[in-house]
């Protein structure tokens, strides 16, 4: 199979002959690539035509040495912006997927200078609190159906909502103010008949079942800095898409031994078998030495030789 079919494979509800892998970013390209990428787009407040496709082109060049070095099996637009999922479809759709960012649709933790102000809303003034989530979650179901008519594959919708010590607001208010918005969007996903991962940092522990319940198709992340446990999170939810576990943190300090025996741990218990997808607990953060990284991978392809053999 290739990196596409078996992470298609995944989406479609079936196990793969191995996982396949991709990172939702990687942002060492400088150093690896020598490709030297203006910061990305990362709001809906679109630059001029030119600067938009300058990283439009410089994104492909990427998303291309991705698929071609690492054997990624999905690859994600730099902006948003229509033209940039058109364009990964038409140069790379036959080689992997193509994935769409949203993370403007619901509730998650704000900036540090916004904390208080949402805190009162969260108590004082609740109504308030819920048209602002009905105004963020409509907007981001308009932005997903453009995604879906310019060809993505599949969703990957971006919200960080657990501290290292737990969610970034009390589960009975999840449920409250993020909970039912969230399931709208996922719900709209599968009506276009697309998947959607989430992804969040921290420690959800206490709200996994709620964001289970959503109907999200898999989790992205599973981070064991915020105390998740794959082993944990594959025992209680056996069917989920899981992608990560392998600590972010570890790889920014290279001890071999240690990424070594956490890719053997997230493929045993992700892992094979199951239906997994190999990637770091966040992404391929700028400053994480690239040795790490092939460190990773090196295990990986030892992990998964003797299943190719068959």
């Amino acid at each position: 199979m290739t990196p596409k079919e078996r992470l298609q494979t995944i989406l479609d509800g079936g196990i793969p002959d191995v996982p396949p892998h991709f990172e939702l970013v990687f942002q060492i390209e400088d150093s690896v690539f020598g490709i030297d990428r203006p910061s990305a787009i990362d709001n809906r407040d679109l630059p001029d035509r030119e600067t938009m496709a300058t990283h439009i082109e410089l994104n492909i060049e990427l998303q291309t040495r991705l698929v071609e070095t690492y054997h990624w099996a999905a690859v994600y637009p730099v902006a948003f912006s229509t033209d940039a999922i058109t364009r990964l479809k038409k140069t790379l759709g036959a080689r992997a997927l193509v994935m769409s960012f949203e993370w403007d649709g619901v509730f998650w933790m704000p900036p540090g200078n916004e904390i208080m102000d949402f805190v009162v809303m969260l108590y004082e003034q609740p109504d308030e609190l819920h048209r602002l989530a009905r105004e963020k979650c409509d907007k981001a179901k308009e932005w997903i159906k453009q995604m879906a008519d310019a060809g993505t594959d599949f969703f990957c919708l971006a919200h960080d909502f657990g501290f290292n010590e737990g969610p970034f607001i009390s589960p009975e208010h999840f449920g409250v103010f993020v909970t039912p918005y969230l399931t709208e969007i996922v719900h709209l996903i599968h009506d276009l008949k697309m998947k959607a991962i989430l992804h969040s940092d921290g420690d959800l522990r206490t709200i996994l079942g709620q964001l289970y319940a959503t109907g999200l198709d898999g989790y992205q992340s599973v981070d064991p800095q915020g105390h998740m446990d794959i082993k944990a999170v594959r025992e209680e939810y056996p069917d989920w898409i899981l992608m990560g576990n392998v600590k972010s943190s570890m790889l920014q300090d290279t001890v071999e031994d240690e990424i070594r025996k956490s890719v053997q741990y997230c493929m045993t218990h992700g892992g094979i078998g199951k239906r997994y997808i190999l990637s770091t607990s966040n992404c391929v953060f700028n400053g994480m030495p690239q040795e790490s990284y092939h460190i990773m991978l090196d295990e990986y392809k030892k992990v998964i030789a003797p299943y190719l053999s068959q």
